[in-house]
């Protein structure tokens, strides 16, 4: 680092002997260097590493709702015998601004009991707050993640409701089971409906959409940095289809029937998020209830939807290698995989360039916007 740029808040260390807060380059600094210095007032370099320990340190407690007896026991629990009293003496200055020092072993024990390293214990607030602020998106965007998986599986349980519930044998077998309990006809009937009613339905599955916009504008995956490219690349239903066909085509229909729900529901998101829960709901239902059930009209529907995609005439580019995916997907089911990709591309009639990011393009997976 530039010593211009350098600044005394970077240069927090402790001292091997005092075992006290000090500065690596305060004693060395020319004069020169210290004109450049910003002016803090009273507060020396060791006095304005101090300050900030002590803010930060009052920062985390507020956070947890912690008092000073309860700081003083975390950091007794932690190995590090405290009073009431020194936690006090460290967050509240004394009238000329001063504090109380802190040890080695008391900067150590409270970044352990903070979860923080310790190089951070003396940077100003700010850089605190955004390292808190840049966790909490973290950890929005963990648990939307989560939150889109449990919903997807609460619109399939809804979906083989209103599967089920379409036969009149069913609904009379419901209505059977909560008369036994007592449950009058009317509620019965009540239930029933709701489960089957559309406007519910919509309103359910509207719900999710609306999830996954927000979580998709937050940056789909680890933080809440927003895409830095076109969001179709990222998300192109081609590579849902893609592998809901593999699993409806190839694996479910080789599989034994006591593993299909596991299959099924390992891709619950997928098939909610491609829109093809509704169509595939007959074979869910069936492999749940641990009894076969053919798969074709599934493969059927998915060939039709990348069929509308590889048919559409493209705006621009990403659409053309969408497109391009979707008729690959078609094209090649069944061939031989080792077939030159030269060969491949040529019977498509695409350069052999377009044929390689089209097919990156079919194996990108949706949650990650990764290959």
């Amino acid at each position: 680092m530039d010593d211009d740029r350098s600044s005394t808040l970077e240069l927090a260390v402790f001292h091997p002997v005092g075992m006290k807060w000090a500065m690596s380059r305060s004693d060395a600094m020319s004069a020169a260097e210290k004109r450049h210095q910003p002016d803090h007032g009273s507060l020396g370099a060791r006095g304005l590493s101090e300050e900030n320990v002590a803010l930060r340190i009052a920062w985390e407690m507020r956070r947890r709702g912690w008092s000073q007896e309860r700081m003083a026991q975390e950091l007794t629990n932690a190995g590090c015998p405290t009073h009431q009293s020194a936690i006090s003496k460290i967050v509240n200055p004394k009238p000329d601004g001063s504090r109380r020092a802190i040890s080695v072993d008391e900067a150590i024990t409270l970044a352990r009991v903070f979860g923080i390293a310790l190089e951070e214990l003396p940077l100003p607030l700010d850089d605190a707050e955004g390292r808190d602020l840049h966790d909490l998106t973290r950890t929005v965007t963990h648990e939307g993640r989560n939150a889109k998986d449990q919903y997807a599986h609460f619109l399939l349980a809804w979906a083989r409701l209103r599967h089920r519930f379409g036969r009149e044998k069913s609904r009379t077998a419901y209505e059977g089971f909560l008369a036994q309990r007592k449950v009058d006809a009317a509620t019965a009937g009540q239930a029933i409906s709701f489960w089957m009613d559309a406007d519910s339905w919509r309103e359910a599955t509207v719900g999710y959409d609306t999830l996954q916009r927000i979580l998709r504008a937050m940056g789909e995956g680890r933080d809440l940095t927003p895409p830095g490219e076109d969001s179709r690349w990222r998300h192109s239903v081609v590579a849902d289809l893609v592998r809901l066909r593999e699993l409806f085509a190839t694996k479910i229909p080789g599989a034994p029937v006591r593993v299909v729900p596991d299959l099924i529901y390992h891709v619950a998101e997928v098939l909610v998020r491609a829109g093809m829960h509704e169509a595939a709901i007959g074979v869910i239902d069936a492999y749940d209830r641990g009894t076969a059930h053919p798969t074709d009209a599934v493969v059927e529907e998915i060939d039709r939807r990348l069929q509308q995609i590889s048919d559409r005439e493209p705006e621009d580019r990403l659409d053309h290698l969408e497109n391009l995916a979707a008729r690959i997907a078609l094209h090649e089911r069944g061939r031989d995989p080792r077939q030159p990709l030269q060969e491949r591309a040529a019977e498509l009639g695409v350069s052999i360039e377009d044929y390689q990011e089209a097919r990156k393009v079919a194996g990108m997976h949706r949650e990650t916007g990764m290959r």
